[in-house]
């Protein structure tokens, strides 16, 4: 399989952001830092990210609040995508293809070498497939265009711009594919194909990789990328990886998870702490600028104390500076003796 490891599975995860009205702004009610950032924080943010509610019959991370995602498939590598994206003509799909990849090497989910028969188009085409496919998989969103509209005005002009990707108005047309799409990986594919439609890949980008800790069972390395829309699309739950789709503000994410309303997922708790800091306008432009880098892999790191343990996320003073993504951390001290050999500490605690 393309994307099965001997400790691992690929995955693709997808942070979609919307903009919101002024009225909805909510700031968070703790913060953290210098008196600056406090107020820069303070002022809440302009926009919406899509957040799904996992099933409580999940055997991963049952009843957490998740960006959409899942597991790469066999079809996201396929050779096929190659006629798909020369709707656009061949030097558009080179030329897209090549700019995904100017950062240069990736962290192993994309660097690693394939099989010859997954190898015909980049990974960083195919997980940015896998992430666009999940979503519309679990939520109905659907982020393609139409290859028979306008297509000279898609690239390069809009890689700074929210995407602006034609949702299918036809529900009944959606909700035939989706359908199909939950049964069969591969009906994506045939979907875009059929209707010639184009993976809006050009509009992800790449956030984050964030690799399951080793106290988990089940373990995946998965790419984080994120993509601003205009408008919101209307997101509804599949009923059976997900439970609830809602629209919220990292803001109100983090006040309904101090107030113990809501279970999120450590990447997403990390994520929705980094995200507080941008307005949607300086979050597209940062990561139109970032994108000619490529970002590290990260992991949480669980340390066993004698009394308990603590939970190390990266930029926490203890944070280890070379980590191994098959080793579990031990630490004979409790936690406080290991906590007082060290001064100014942030740390995530379980």
């Amino acid at each position: 399989m393309a994307a099965l490891m001997k400790h691992w599975r690929e995955a693709s995860t997808l942070i979609l952001i919307s903009s919101c009205h002024p009225s909805k702004i909510v700031s968070p009610v703790f913060v953290n830092g210098s008196n600056s950032q406090r107020r820069s924080l303070l002022k809440g943010t302009d926009y919406e990210m899509l957040l799904l509610k996992r099933s409580p019959k999940s055997k991963f991370m049952p009843n957490m609040y998740v960006f959409p995602g899942g597991v790469a498939a066999d079809v996201d590598f396929s050779s096929e995508w190659i006629g798909v994206f020369d709707f656009l003509g061949r030097d558009q799909r080179q030329n897209i293809f090549d700019f995904l990849q100017r950062g240069g090497e990736g962290t192993p989910m994309f660097s690693r070498i394939r099989e010859p028969k997954f190898s015909n188009i980049p990974s960083e085409v195919a997980f940015r497939i896998c992430a666009i496919r999940e979503t519309f998989e679990e939520s109905g969103v659907l982020l393609v265009r139409d290859a028979s509209k306008n297509r000279d005005n898609w690239w390069p002009n809009l890689w700074d711009k929210p995407s602006e990707a034609g949702f299918i108005k036809d529900q009944s047309v959606i909700n035939e594919w989706r359908s199909k799409v939950d049964k069969d990986p591969e009906e994506f594919l045939r979907m875009c194909q059929k209707l010639k439609l184009v993976p809006d890949v050009w509009s992800l980008y790449e956030w984050s990789n964030w690799l399951t800790p080793t106290f988990e069972g089940r373990r995946f390395d998965t790419a984080f990328f994120i993509c601003c829309v205009q408008g919101k699309p209307h997101a509804v739950e599949d009923e059976g990886e997900t439970v609830h789709s809602q629209w919220t503000s990292p803001s109100f994410l983090l006040s309904q998870y101090k107030d113990g309303k809501a279970n999120i997922a450590p990447p997403q708790l990390y994520e929705s702490f980094r995200l507080i800091r941008f307005n949607i306008s300086d979050l597209l432009k940062f990561s139109w600028h970032r994108s000619q880098y490529r970002v590290g892999r990260w992991l949480p790191v669980l340390i066993s104390c004698a009394d308990g343990s603590m939970m190390l996320m990266p930029g926490d003073s203890l944070y280890p500076a070379d980590v191994k993504p098959r080793v579990r951390w031990r630490n004979v001290y409790t936690r406080r003796q290991y906590l007082n050999c060290f001064r100014h500490v942030k740390i995530y605690t379980v």
